[in-house]
């Protein structure tokens, strides 16, 4: 919560400002731990219920937090100290969010508080991976470097999701587009041409009557196939998010044909990427793996990960709890074995991380040079039935008359 304050420098300046703390005492301390004469101290007042509203709908892109860490690394490699580099940070960014916590960071680094534990106020934006690695430089007094590293890892990370979803934009336009126009042609378009062939006395086609018959259906009941759309959509969306349906879906995205194939090498290029961050940022074998069960992105893996703990903790390996799952590719385990043997585990897993890096990048590019001529298949195909479905009873029309 905020308070407003008034104070008085040791040197008799008076200062006049805004506080974030838990509570009035951790106000108040905070102000004197910066050597501050507090005269008044007062809960700000509350914000707008529209102020509100707006702020649910601000978020804090993932580049912002890319573009931050590069920049940040760079101020500590000039040797810019902590603080000034944070204010540095939030006085050039242009995201009104996260100006805002970037201040707040600041202003909890400047009260004591390490950078670690100030990021971690602020779990939206800095990921429990992201809290960790900072955590780790803060511990080997190498924070430049971790910087830099997370901006590898994340700028990594991001365009690899871009490229992912930048390839699935195209079908799911068409796909959208191709319902749409179904949607126009079985109301409007049908149902005229339909009138036409009932004036004429014609006997049509069984492929017309299919058509003529999802057309009345569409006709009679839009309004119900939208709502069972929409409802399909939110009711799926709802189960996804308990934990048996996430369970579930997690294991069933892992047996798309082709997709699947796809998403299990990005779940093993973000296990590996993070896990070898973590290590070599100096974190404890089984933090690390807590830590990276959390943004894995996936319930199976994220099971597989805390077996993995529990066999840990009671003295056993990564590999042999990786040998006993599908989920995870052979050469894998092979790799994490031999980097558990060499006391090289944090190399190791960089290599299978950069080759499921570089497989996924691969198998984007070959994916879109399939779906686009898919897509036309399956868009030529839903055409010609329609065309042949109109085009047999015109014919027959004409022939008549």
């Amino acid at each position: 919560m905020l308070f407003n304050y008034e104070a008085r420098t040791q040197l008799g300046e008076s200062k006049l400002g805004t506080i974030d703390a838990s509570s009035e005492d951790a106000a108040l301390e905070i102000l004197q731990r910066n050597g501050l004469i507090v005269l008044d101290l007062k809960k700000a007042a509350n914000i707008s219920l529209m102020s509100k509203n707006i702020k649910l709908f601000e978020h804090v892109p993932k580049k912002e937090v890319v573009v931050f860490s590069r920049q940040v690394s760079a101020l500590f490699q000039a040797k810019v100290p902590v603080i000034e580099s944070l204010r540095t940070m939030a006085a050039q960014t242009e995201n009104a969010t996260f100006k805002e916590i970037l201040e707040k960071v600041t202003q909890s680094v400047d009260a004591g508080n390490p950078l670690s534990k100030s990021l971690a106020e602020h779990k939206k934006v800095f990921s429990d991976f992201y809290i960790s690695i900072v955590h780790s430089g803060e511990l080997s007094g190498n924070l430049e470097e971790v910087f830099n590293y997370l901006a590898d890892t994340l700028e990594n990370e991001y365009y690899l999701t871009q490229k992912v979803k930048g390839a699935m934009t195209y079908p799911i336009f068409i796909v959208v587009a191709l319902v749409g126009v179904m949607f126009v042609m079985m109301i409007w378009v049908i149902p005229n041409l339909t009138s036409v062939f009932k004036e004429a006395n014609l006997e049509l086609p069984i492929l017309t009557r299919i058509i003529v018959s999802m057309s009345d259906i569409f006709q009679a009941y839009w309004w119900l196939i939208l709502m069972v759309l929409v409802g399909g959509v939110v009711g799926f969306w709802q189960w996804i998010s308990t934990a048996q349906g996430e369970a579930i879906w997690s294991k069933v995205q892992l047996r798309l044909p082709v997709f699947g194939m796809i998403l299990k090498k990005l779940y093993l290029s973000r296990f590996a990427d993070s896990l070898s961050t973590l290590i070599k940022g100096g974190l404890p074998i089984v933090k690390s793996l807590e830590v990276t069960s959390m943004v894995v992105g996936n319930g199976a893996y994220k099971k597989i990960i805390e077996e993995t703990i529990d066999a840990v903790k009671k003295g056993g390996t990564i590999s042999s709890v990786f040998k006993s799952h599908s989920e995870i590719p052979i050469m894998v385990s092979q790799m994490v074995s031999i980097g558990e043997q060499a006391g090289k585990l944090d190399s190791t897993l960089r290599t299978v991380a950069n080759f499921y890096h570089k497989e996924v990048e691969s198998s984007m590019d070959n994916l879109v040079s399939l779906i686009e001529p898919l897509l036309i298949l399956v868009l030529g195909v839903g055409v010609g039935i329609l065309l042949v479905a109109i085009l047999m009873p015109m014919y027959n029309l004409t022939t008549a008359i």
